[in-house]
């Protein structure tokens, strides 16, 4: 297998930006020169041959690009907001204020994730992560002569250009996670808690994480900020929007923040701690009104906001694919390989992950398509294939609810398709292709196609009774096939 990592690196730094980024003046944004120069050294460093773990030796270049790429974003945001006076005045240059106090929260978070490792044995790293899932989803935008990049709309289909639209996405990517600590701060008190009652008679350890007072104040602010809309208004002949709240995006936010979700905790952080969302214009009384500038900067924050938020948030459901939104779930799910957990300190992990290809079709404007391919080799362990297949049919699950049908779901243009091959034990292998496709316009399926090369022997050994029990279902339909002259079965498992 090629090193993900390198692959992905090498696409970026390889792509012509001049093509996709023009702009007449000097302006720093998160792919110039800068950043690419340091992604090259990186690139430079690593190898085809390499494992997955080698991008771990790079934790200060990751750490540097972290900071470097938000800050830039936010220059990039702020010198086309036709408010800030920089694009009229060149002698003036934007500056990302509270950039240093969040990467002084990062380091924090870099420090408190060993504690993680101890929070849950399948707990698994989120430092090289959200770069990970920054540079999938650069190359996912940039790729096909940028053609994602290009699709992508926020809000009102407000105008933004591409400059604008990758540093939105760097923010999202690379912040994404910071709400963690919290989210799995009660897991390793509860632990806490049950080690102490070995020795001490019901230890008082509290539990509640709860917001109170001015903190709760603010965070509700926050929640309503990412849970509204603009709408247009004539008073007078002359045009202008007002902020409206949409009450059943503000009650599921609401949820989100009580079950200490990490993402809803991620959009407040970055919130209260960066000055570009402090100066966020944001008002739902029926005088405080906008113009299209003030509109346009709004949906802009907001759908940073809102992404991060939403990655987190299964009640809220997607309609469309060209959304920030939608990539950071995809990609986010996608970036698998190489992510260190704690019970690799024991045993060496046998599994391995592959990430073949994520794409995106716009052809047909009525129906594109969302296609994941990817696949793992296992060992002879049973029952980590048993784990890896219900995993499947869970994450298959999730996606069913967050692109489940409901309101105004037939203006959803997509569909959603995910294979993964898994090739199991050697000689010979036997080889299970897992597929389930979520579709606008028809029912949903989900199948597994089993084929090998053996002996009977090895049907009986993996039969139907195994795939019920590793997708936990009572029943099965399954269908002989004939296919590559190798022994295929095919089993749908209900949805």
């Amino acid at each position: 297998m090629a090193n993900k990592d390198k692959d992905l690196i090498s696409s970026i730094v390889s792509t012509n930006l001049n093509d996709i980024f023009e702009c007449e003046h000097n302006i720093e944004y998160p792919l110039d020169s800068v950043v690419i120069d340091k992604l090259r050294y990186i690139d430079s460093k690593l190898s085809e041959s390499d494992d997955d773990y080698q991008i771990y030796n790079y934790i200060s270049e990751i750490k540097f690009l972290w900071k470097e790429i938000i800050s830039k974003s936010i220059k990039c945001l702020r010198y086309y907001d036709k408010r800030e006076p920089f694009m009229a005045n060149g002698e003036k240059k934007p500056t990302a204020y509270g950039v240093e106090e969040l990467s002084r929260y990062f380091e924090k978070y870099i420090e408190f994730e060993t504690m993680l490792y101890g929070s849950n044995r399948y707990y698994r790293d989120h430092v090289v992560h959200v770069f990970r899932t920054w540079l999938l989803g650069v190359e996912c935008l940039l790729k096909n002569n940028a053609r994602y990049l290009e699709e992508i709309k926020i809000g009102d289909e407000a105008e933004i250009n591409n400059f604008e639209k990758v540093s939105i996405w760097s923010i999202i990517g690379l912040t994404h996670d910071l709400g963690y600590p919290l989210e799995k701060a009660r897991q390793i008190i509860g632990k806490t808690q049950e080690m102490m009652s070995t020795f001490v008679t019901n230890p008082n350890i509290s539990m509640d994480l709860s917001f109170s007072g001015v903190q709760n104040n603010m965070n509700d602010f926050v929640v309503r900020f990412l849970s509204s809309k603009m709408k247009p208004r004539v008073e007078d002949g002359v045009a202008s929007y007002v902020a409206r709240l949409q009450p059943k995006y503000y009650f599921k936010f609401q949820k989100s923040l009580e079950n200490s979700k990490h993402g809803i905790v991620s959009s407040i952080i970055i919130y209260k701690i960066l000055n570009y969302f402090l100066e966020s214009d944001y008002n739902i009384n029926e005088d405080y009104t906008f113009d299209e500038e003030d509109k346009r900067q709004f949906y802009i924050r907001r759908e940073i906001l809102r992404a991060i938020a939403s990655h987190t948030c299964k009640d809220i459901y997607h309609l469309y694919m060209s959304s920030f939104s939608f990539l950071l779930i995809i990609v986010d799910d996608s970036q698998e390989w190489g992510r260190k957990r704690i019970s690799e300190l024991y045993t060496k992990d046998t599994k391995k992950y592959e990430l073949n290809t994520i794409s995106f079709n716009f052809e047909n404007e009525n129906n594109n398509i969302c296609h994941i391919d990817e696949r793992f080799e296992l060992s002879h362990d049973e029952a980590a294939l048993a784990q890896l297949l219900y995993s499947l049919r869970k994450q298959c699950e999730v996606y069913m609810e967050i692109f489940r049908d409901g309101q105004d779901t037939v203006n959803r243009n997509f569909t959603f398709v995910k294979n993964c091959e898994i090739k199991f034990g050697s000689n010979p292998a036997i080889r299970f292709n897992v597929n389930f496709e979520i579709s606008n316009t028809t029912v949903s399926t989900f199948f597994v196609k089993k084929n090998y090369t053996g002996t009977i022997n090895i049907d009986n050994k993996y039969d139907d009774d195994f795939v019920k029990k590793s997708f936990r279902v009572d029943q099965v339909q399954t269908e002989e096939i004939e296919e590559d002259y190798r022994r295929t079965k095919k089993y749908s498992i209900p949805l």
